[in-house]
């Protein structure tokens, strides 16, 4: 071989002007990653890339004999295959130790051309010496696999079993010709077998590692017991499998204790899921409290959403932060007691909480200290159930019966009066005909057959009020808000309100009667309560259709606007909720919850709007119902 350095480069052109398609197959040939040659029919070298002028440490090739410049091509394999591929016009591929010089391994593939053979050919030489390297491993490994006291096996890289070693084969009390084939999968209980096939075919086909449990026979005593197989890939420089290596251990008496052990913690955790689902989903709050800072431990959804904030936010916080001793008085002194060993029951804590000032509430109250196994205390158990709307509901069922009360004696009155006022009434007819009455006194008894007759309206309006519908009648919008605006007449001319009212449609509506008096009783006397020093009080009734749903319901609506204050958008956020009210002791917080409630019966919707701005303040309430040919339900 000749063993010059390596120069620039070396392509002898076969002239000295190269046509252009000699230039692009030139190219072409360049771009191979495989060193590529051209020999002619004598033997010559004709063209030789950068790639294989590299390989063979030779840049001046072309022109020169391939077995004179390389003598080691008249050796075995080399020269039989050039010979073949010259003489029969076909193609040989080998693989063959150069030595000398260039002392590498190559991967060779001739083919005939019409001038000559061209040679592609790569160095191999250091997979080669890995694949030698790893043959004198796998003896080692041969060794050391029949001492070691683990099961290990070995697989080929298409899955054929090839080796265990003794320990293995002792256990099985087989040969290694008994694992050829599927022979090995006879050793696996039959219901694991399909698995275990399975696993291993998809390792071998997609080269992931292979780990499975499954039971093997024990020679000894015919048992299956559990085994944890694994096997490995090993892979050559280029990532391809060679072979696959395994190890196996008996880990049934680890599996049967571990399978004890789940079944247990299986149970535990059952009964901690359905404790924490008790604890975390009941409609009482619960907590778990710190007994030296009174910080919080634990509470459940319950109580944080009694406490007016997210769980999240107020684990770790103090007892003081959330309820305040000043708003919340007592609460610290009771939880000291409690520190200190004493069992609470059934106690009433009233106050405000920090994330709602301004709110009083109510809550029945259990606490209890939990102690450690040396008898201090851990914790602070509190169990809490809010009795605000109860105390409310109470405060509004007193106030309902007074009302109740009231109403009936202002039915009885009415009806009672009505007799008198009728004679009164005649009286007055007779009165003002008769032809001696002096001219000067007509006038007041024409005035007094006026008032006489709003005071028999105002009696007539409150029995509508307290006699309960028994059906659904039809109504127009302007019978329905004009005697509720009647009813007002004196307060509103008493607080300096102007009403103004149009009524743009004579639509009957099917609706119980009564029941839509009331809703307009609560938004107008809400509307009035508003204008404490006077403003104007709009009501407007037309045809609408509600385009908010599919079928776009025709209905009428009915808008109810004041001048007033207006409201914030905190209260107009709680508006409709029971028990809200802006109104302190004067009002129950139940009167648009109700209107709400009324309203939905008859599939209808009451919307409010409100501004506090100085520039335009008010509140504005809509009344929608649909026409309907049936019923709705009765209140």
């Amino acid at each position: 071989m000749n063993d010059s350095p390596q120069n620039e480069s070396s392509v002898s052109p076969p002239g000295t002007h190269e046509l252009a398609a000699d230039r692009e197959r030139r190219q072409i040939l360049e771009s191979i990653p495989d060193a590529i040659v051209m020999v002619d029919l004598d033997w010559k070298f004709t063209f030789a890339s950068q790639r294989a002028l590299q390989l063979l440490n030779d840049p001046n090739v072309v022109g020169h004999d391939i077995f004179e410049l390389f003598p080691g091509n008249l050796e075995e394999p080399f020269y039989s295959c050039y010979r073949k591929t010259m003489a029969e016009r076909v193609s040989t591929e080998f693989e063959a130790y150069y030595g000398g010089t260039l002392d590498v391994w190559f991967k060779v593939h001739a083919r005939p051309h019409e001038d000559g053979i061209i040679i592609f050919f790569r160095d191999i030489t250091e997979r080669k010496r890995s694949e030698a390297e790893l043959r004198a491993s796998e003896e080692r490994y041969r060794v050391l696999a029949d001492l070691n006291p683990l099961a290990i096996w070995m697989g080929d890289a298409a899955g054929q079993i090839t080796y265990a070693n003794q320990g293995f084969l002792a256990y099985l009390d087989i040969v290694v010709e008994d694992l050829h084939g599927m022979g090995w999968l006879d050793n696996f209980a039959p219901d694991d077998q399909d698995r275990v096939f399975a696993a291993w075919t998809r390792s071998v086909n997609t080269g992931v590692d292979y780990e499975i449990e499954a039971r093997l026979r024990s020679a000894a005593n015919g048992e299956f017991r559990w085994w944890h197989l694994k096997a490995a890939p090993v892979r050559d420089a280029s990532g391809a499998i060679l072979s696959w290596l395994g190890v196996a251990s008996d880990i049934h008496d680890a599996k049967i204790s571990a399978e004890i052990l789940r079944e247990q913690q299986a149970k535990a955790e059952r009964r901690r899921v359905e404790l924490e689902t008790i604890y975390r989903t009941t409609p009482v709050g619960l907590a778990l409290i710190d007994p030296v800072h009174f910080t919080f431990l634990n509470l459940n959804d319950h109580e944080a959403k009694m406490l007016g904030s997210v769980k999240e936010d107020i684990l770790g916080r103090s007892l003081n932060e959330i309820a305040p001793p000043d708003k919340l008085p007592g609460l610290l002194e009771l939880m000291r007691e409690v520190a200190g060993g004493r069992h609470v029951r059934d106690h009433l804590v009233e106050g405000e909480l920090a994330a709602r000032p301004g709110e009083r509430r109510a809550w029945n109250v259990n606490y209890s200290p939990i102690y450690n196994e040396d008898g201090s205390i851990r914790a602070i158990s509190t169990a809490s159930i809010e009795i605000t709307n109860q105390k409310k509901a109470e405060a509004a069922l007193i106030q309902s019966e007074k009302l109740a009360a009231v109403g009936r004696l202002a039915s009885s009155i009415s009806h009672e009066i009505n007799n008198p006022l009728e004679a009164i009434t005649n009286l007055l007819y007779l009165l003002a005909y008769d032809p001696q009455l002096p001219e000067a006194l007509k006038l007041y008894v024409h005035m007094a057959q006026s008032e006489l007759s709003r005071v028999s309206q105002i009696a007539t309006q409150t029995l509508r009020f307290h006699r309960q519908a028994v059906a659904a009648t039809l109504v127009t919008p302007r019978d329905l808000v004009g005697a509720v605006v009647q009813l007002y007449a004196g307060r509103l001319a008493n607080s300096g309100i102007r009403v103004e009212a149009q009524y743009r449609t004579d639509t009957h509506i099917l609706c119980f009667e009564n029941d839509i008096r009331q809703v307009l009783n609560n938004l107008i006397a809400n509307a009035i309560d508003a204008m404490r020093t006077g403003g104007r009080l709009l009501i407007r009734a037309h045809a609408s259709r509600e385009h908010c749903v599919p079928d776009g319901r025709s209905g009428i609506r009915i808008t109810i606007a004041d001048t007033g204050h207006g409201m914030s958008p905190a209260t107009l956020a709680r508006v409709f909720e029971p028990f809200f009210t802006t109104k302190d002791l004067q009002g129950t917080g139940l009167g648009l919850w109700i209107s709400k409630g009324i309203v939905e019966r008859h599939q209808g919707r009451l919307h409010v709007r409100s501004s506090e701005d100085e520039s335009s303040h008010g509140t504005l309430f809509t009344l929608f119902l649909p026409c309907q040919e049936t019923a709705p339900a009765a209140s």
